[in-house]
């Protein structure tokens, strides 16, 4: 999650988006979809080797609370400019987890940037701010919302500027300097609630939906048996990309 400053992250400061992600700090409130991103992360930090995983604009956390439950050997660092949300990852992980302006994206590190840049109006330029600090061999994995035909209510309630096709993701990041390595689309089944999403007036809320331990496990078998099979989706509700710094 990338938010701006919006106050001293009390009260009616913080904006919707920023009262979700710290709703979110609740681990009962994460989700299957979040799971299956956050699989996919740590599968490509172990395929790279890497030893830790930088989560830019990480929101409330809730990729190092998995972590911590399936891949205990990978670091988890954290970048986040709400000051809000900065403050309680500082107090969850230890001020030392968080990733500092003047560090570097190594070859042992993997970015991880989840729903993040469609926040951003100027996207590419923000990838390219973080293509200039990435060292030779390391990579980022980026995820994003799909479709811009569903562009909704919901999007601008969560503050999206956009929402992207794979070609236009892969554009973008070639458009900042980046190889990409992968491009496809996650959760196909999902396709019903964006539309339904797009079809409903809006409601001025970004509150996630409350899921059952047993729906949970479900969705998750479900959308982890899809996420095996993304190189054949032509659509999907997310994009998710590996992306390197061109030579």
């Amino acid at each position: 999650m990338h938010a701006e400053p919006t106050g001293d992250g009390s009260g009616d400061a913080v904006t919707p988006l920023e009262r979700q992600q710290l709703d979110l700090i609740d681990p009962t409130a994460h989700t299957f979809w979040h799971w299956v991103r956050f699989d996919l992360v740590a599968a490509e930090a172990e395929r790279r080797h890497a030893t830790t995983i930088v989560d830019i604009g990480a929101g409330s956390g809730m990729l190092g609370d998995r972590l911590v439950t399936t891949h205990p050997d990978l670091g988890y660092r954290f970048q986040e400019l709400s000051p809000a949300l900065d403050a309680a990852l500082g107090d969850r992980y230890g001020d030392e987890a968080r990733f500092g302006p003047d560090d570097r994206l190594t070859r042992n590190t993997l970015g991880a940037m989840l729903d993040v840049i469609e926040h951003i109006e100027d996207d590419v330029g923000a990838l390219d701010d973080w293509r200039r600090r990435m060292d030779p061999g390391a990579a980022l994995v980026i995820t994003v919302p799909a479709m811009q035909w569903a562009f909704s209510s919901f999007d601008v309630d969560l503050g999206h500027y956009r929402r992207y096709s794979r070609s236009t993701l892969r554009a973008t990041l070639e458009d900042a300097g980046y190889t990409v390595r992968r491009c496809d689309y996650l959760f196909p089944e999902m396709l019903p609630v964006v539309l339904k999403r797009r079809l409903r007036p809006s409601t001025n809320t970004v509150d996630m939906p409350e899921m059952s331990p047993a729906m949970n496990r479900i969705g998750h078998l479900i959308s982890s048996t899809t996420a095996r099979g993304r190189r054949v989706w032509p659509l999907g509700t997310s994009v998710i990309a590996v992306a390197e710094a061109a030579p």
